[in-house]
Parts: C-alpha cells; sequence; structure tokens
C-alpha cells in the first residue's frame, strides 16, 4: 500500500518508519542467531564498553525504570551472561559484570547488529552512510 507523499515528504516520519523496521528486524535477527533480546544486547553492550558497573548505572545509561533493570540483569545472570560481586571499592555495593559466556554471545550479537545495519543501509555509499550517521547524531540528545 501507498503511503501518503505528505508523510512521505516528513523526514521524522521516514526516519520512524525505517527505525521501525530496523528495530524489527534487529531483534528478529539477534533473537534467531544468539538468544538474546535488544535489551539484553543493550545491558551487555553497556557493560562491555563501560565495565562493571552498578545495577542502577546500567539502567541510568539505557534509561530503564529500576523494576525491568533488575528483571533484565536476572536473567542475563540466569543465563550466566552476567555476574554480580561486591564492588572492590566499596564492599557495600554489588557490581554487575560481563562473563566469558556474555562476551562472547556479545561477539556474535554486534556480527548480527552489523549485517542488519549494513543491509538497512545498503542504498547508501560508505560517504553517505558517514554523513547519514554524523546528521542523526547531530539531531540526538540523549
Amino acid at each position: 500500500m501507498e503511503l501518503p507523499p505528505t508523510l512521505l515528504g516528513t523526514t521524522t516520519f521516514v526516519l520512524h518508519k525505517v527505525g521501525v523496521a530496523n528495530r524489527r528486524a534487529l531483534a528478529a535477527r539477534l533473537t534467531a542467531a544468539t538468544g538474546l533480546s535488544l535489551w539484553e544486547f543493550a545491558a551487555l553492550a553497556t557493560l562491555d564498553d563501560f565495565g562493571p558497573a552498578a545495577q542502577r548505572e546500567v539502567g541510568v545509561r539505557l534509561g530503564l525504570d529500576p523494576s525491568d533493570m533488575v528483571r533484565l540483569m536476572d536473567g542475563l545472570m540466569a543465563e550466566g551472561l552476567a555476574a554480580r560481586d561486591r564492588d572492590p571499592a566499596d564492599r557495600r555495593r554489588y557490581r554487575i559484570s560481563l562473563t566469558a559466556a556474555g562476551r562472547d554471545v556479545l561477539a556474535r550479537a554486534r556480527a548480527v547488529v552489523a549485517d542488519v545495519e549494513r543491509e538497512t543501509l545498503a542504498p547508501l555509499t560508505d560517504a553517505e552512510r558517514r554523513d547519514l550517521h554524523s546528521l542523526v547524531m547531530k539531531l540526538f540528545s540523549p
């Protein structure tokens, strides 16, 4: 079905449509290839990028509600992908870190993410992909 020209002429609408399609493809491929959800991938990537951290800190970085974060981390720990240990800097606190299995599944997940992004952006040249990323980052304000 054809979309109205008014919507196709609205950049933010088209960005949304591309984003939704990419998110669906990414979620399906991640789950099929690694068993991870998008949020599980995001949590593992956060731990890998920033190192061991308090569960609350990971939740703040991802913008997740604390109760959702508890469920997410409990699932990752049950799967053996993350571990909760005492923080050596403050023995009263716990921190979450990646396990070896978590690093392995994250490496596979990153390859899936790269494949999906490459497929989504296939109509663009390398220079256009870099330009698009730069422009989108200008719009993004975390």
